[in-house]
């Protein structure tokens, strides 16, 4: 068995099998796969608060709060009673604009009176790149918002948003108090 001659034709095929294995196993790094730990484009955390209460400070939750993007027809965030929510903004322009509902109704109901706001989100966006797995990071800075008018002014249910924080680095902290 192993005095056999191997035949030029079948170890050619041996050694380009062998190359090709090495070359593919040394293709491989570890930066090609993108780590739970990367920091990746962060969301924007909005927090809500009592309007009503002196120092604005007391949280108050929404009501079957439904959150959906202009333009788009399912709800990113649907019926929630929450007092922190965190969206995404668009990362290939510098506004992005969401509709922000009160009461929302739930499928087939036709009895509910919801409210909805709609709040514009401006900004200015940084691109960094992370590495060849996560390709790039978006972080923003100059974050503006603002409810865009109504008619009646009484209909909105959001009185006032204030920008805590401006640059957009992380999810920890709330980046937008909105007080209803």
């Amino acid at each position: 068995m192993f005095g056999k001659k191997i035949k030029f034709q079948n170890s050619s095929r041996l050694i380009f099998g062998l190359i090709l294995l090495l070359l593919l196993n040394l293709g491989c790094q570890r930066d090609d796969i993108c780590a739970e730990s990367t920091v990746i484009t962060p969301l924007l955390k909005i927090s809500f608060f009592d309007n009503e209460s002196v120092g604005d400070t007391i949280p108050k939750p929404v009501t079957n709060l439904s959150v959906i993007a202009e333009g788009d027809t399912v709800n990113f965030i649907n019926r929630i009673n929450t007092s922190e929510i965190s969206i995404p903004l668009k990362t290939d322009v510098d506004f992005t604009t969401y509709e922000f509902i009160l009461n929302a109704r739930a499928t087939g109901d036709t009895t509910s009176v919801e409210n909805s706001d709609i709040v514009d989100f401006t900004y200015a966006r940084n691109q960094e790149y992370i590495n060849r797995a996560c390709s790039f990071r978006v972080t923003y800075i100059n974050l503006e918002a603002r409810v865009e008018p109504e008619t009646p002014v009484s209909n909105k249910w959001i009185k006032r948003i204030v920008v805590d924080q401006s640059t957009i680095i992380d999810e920890t902290t709330t980046h937008i108090s909105i007080f209803h």
